[in-house]
Formats: C-alpha cells, sequence, structure tokens
C-alpha cells in the first residue's frame, strides 16, 4: 500500500472517477489529547503503553502498562498544569474535526464524494471506534488512510498502521476493503508552499524582515530508533527543512546560508519559530496543541526574550488553511489507484 507521487499535472491526468456504487472513505489519523484536565492521567497512560513510543526488549513487553503507568503519574501534576495554561484541555480533537469537514468540502470540489472519519491514537474518538462503528456501519467500499503526520515515523504514522492491520486482520469484511495508506507527505508542494506562504506572512510583521532569524522547532528521535528501527524520522525532517528553506530562497533571496551565518555571528535581535515536529508528544504541528500553545508560545518564547531577543514570533499551525487542504484532497485523489485489500 501507498500512493503515488506526481505533480498538479499527474493529479489532473489521473483524476480518479469512482462508480455511483462505491462508498469512499476517508480516515484521518492524529494522536489525541485530553478534553479536561481529569483526561490527563489516562490519555498519558495510553501514550505511554504504545510498544512504538516506548520501545522495550521482548523480554520486558509484560512490563509495558505498568511502566506506562508510572510515568503517567509522575508525569500528570505537570503536563497538568500546562494544559491548565491554555485552557484546561487539548484543542486537537476540535480542529481535526474541522480539518475533516473541510477536506470533505474539497473533495466535493473535485467530484469526489468521500465519508470523512477522524481517529485518534491515544484518545476518544479511537482509531478502533472510527474503524468499527463508523466505517464499517457505513459499508465503505475503498478507504484512504491520512495519518497528519506528514513525516513518517515507528511512533507516529508506523504506530497507526500496526493498529489498523490488527484491527483488519481479525475481521473478514475489513480485510476485503481496499485501502490506501499515505505514509508520508512532507515533499508534496503545496504542503510546502503553505508553509513557506505562512512564514512569509510572518516575516511582514516584522519591522526588518532581513534580520529576522528562522528557527526551525523539531525535537529529536531517540538514536535506537533510527540505528536499530531504521526510523527515517531525521533524515526526512533534515530534507523538510531543506525544501521549506529553498522555497523561501526563492522568494526571498537574503535568506540564503551565508547571511543567517552572519546574523548568528552579530548577535540575533529578532527570531520567527517554525515549528516542525515534536517527538515529545509523537506528532506533527499541522494543528495548534499543548506543544505551540504552551511550550513555545510561553515556554520559548519567555526564554528566547531573557536571552537579548527582542522580537518574536511563531508561525501558527496550518490548520484549515486552503491551500493546505486542497493539497491533502490531491493526495487522497492520487492514493486513490493504488488502494489493495489485505486479503482479494
Amino acid at each position: 500500500m501507498g500512493i503515488c507521487t506526481s505533480s498538479e499535472k499527474f493529479v489532473q491526468e489521473c483524476r480518479y472517477t469512482h462508480a455511483a456504487t462505491e462508498k469512499l472513505g476517508v480516515l484521518l489519523v492524529n494522536i489525541g489529547g485530553p478534553e479536561n484536565l481529569n483526561d490527563v492521567l489516562p490519555f498519558l497512560c495510553n501514550l505511554f503503553a504504545d510498544p512504538d513510543v516506548i520501545r522495550l526488549p521482548k523480554l520486558f513487553k509484560f512490563l509495558q502498562r505498568p511502566l506506562a503507568k508510572l510515568i503517567s503519574i509522575l508525569l500528570a501534576p505537570k503536563t497538568k498544569q500546562r494544559y491548565a495554561a491554555i485552557g484546561g484541555g487539548s484543542p486537537l480533537r476540535r480542529i481535526t474535526d474541522e480539518q475533516a469537514d473541510a477536506l470533505r468540502t474539497a473533495l466535493e470540489a473535485k467530484n469526489l464524494h468521500a465519508n470523512v472519519y477522524v481517529g485518534m491514537r491515544y484518545w476518544y474518538p479511537f482509531m478502533e471506534e472510527a474503524i468499527q462503528q463508523q466505517i464499517k456501519r457505513d459499508r465503505i467500499t475503498k478507504l484512504v488512510l491520512l495519518p497528519l503526520f506528514p513525516l513518517f515515523s515507528i511512533s507516529t504514522t508506523g504506530s497507526s498502521i500496526r493498529v489498523l492491520q490488527r484491527i483488519f486482520m481479525d475481521d473478514a469484511y475489513l480485510l476485503r476493503l481496499p485501502v490506501s495508506i499515505i505514509r508520508f507527505w512532507y515533499r508534496r508542494q503545496g504542503y510546502i508552499r503553505s508553509i513557506a506562504d505562512s512564514i512569509v506572512t510572518q516575516l511582514r510583521k516584522f519591522e526588518k524582515p532581513e534580520e529576522v532569524l528562522i528557527f526551525f522547532s523539531a525535537h529529536g528521535v531517540p538514536v535506537s530508533y533510527v540505528e536499530n528501527a531504521g526510523d527515517p524520522y531525521k533524515d526526512q525532517i533534515e530534507e523538510c527543512i531543506y525544501l521549506i528553506m529553498r522555497e523561501l530562497k526563492a522568494r526571498y533571496q537574503p535568506y540564503t546560508n551565508e547571511v543567517l551565518v552572519e546574523l548568528g555571528r552579530k548577535g540575533v535581535k529578532s527570531l520567527l519559530a517554525v515549528p516542525i515536529r515534536s517527538m515529545a508528544r509523537n506528532f506533527d504541528f499541522v494543528s495548534e496543541h499543548i506543544e505551540t500553545l504552551e511550550e513555545i508560545d510561553m515556554g520559548y518564547k519567555d526564554l528566547a526574550l531573557k536571552s537579548g531577543i527582542e522580537n518574536w514570533g511563531r508561525v501558527p499551525a496550518l490548520g484549515c488553511t486552503s491551500s493546505f487542504i486542497t493539497d491533502l484532497a490531491d493526495a487522497v485523489v492520487e492514493a486513490l489507484p493504488s488502494a489493495k485489500a489485505y486479503q482479494s
């Protein structure tokens, strides 16, 4: 299962025409988040109980849940404070629902009717619920799995695919359902251009845009993920940043590596943060959530100002940006021809 990568011209040439009797479904996957402070502890337990988030040797797999519970109990008080600082809960479900509605509308504009579902990995509505209670109920005949993680990592898209496979292998109907999985999409021009547009918009808010240092925020991934499990995250994040900067360079000539180095030597006074991905919560910044609203907007900003930065800015998550949603719709269209059943 996979996705054909192509230009916008190809999207038009290979426009998918589905039969009137066919029912297309798109499952948007995200990690979910606690909607109130009482949800924080069980949400953390679900997160750390995922063997793709905390990878234990086979000999110690029986410790997965006890360890997850212990870590969650230790982290819950501080995590509750962080969620309290942004209103008492995560906005992720609301935003993902809005993205689902926007994607449905964008697909309709391409003459493609689809039911768009939301399935969360660690909180309600869970992936399992979306598949068993909605997709099966609606008798979908072809499904596109679209994780809202532009980059592939074992702990995000990999974990979601593992859950999907487990659910499908235990169900005769789902085994015959053709599925196409969009494993990553950070190279798509629509995504790169949407981020570049947002950066340019924020740069224009500075008095001297040419002096602003663009700071990409991306948390690390354990070395064992890369060396032992072959996680491509590190390489993909580096390529993603390169593609974004190349797009910016084409629009703004001053943003070359040489100028950025020179700005560092002079002492940067203006900084624009561009969140790309968080490994602390294992997902990508296409929606606002605790990492952007609390860690970056509060923690990083405060640290930057105390360190001598005088002008601070942060590029907002893409959310329901029109160009971004349109590109996701194109990705769905491109994915349809490659849909295959687990068991024909």
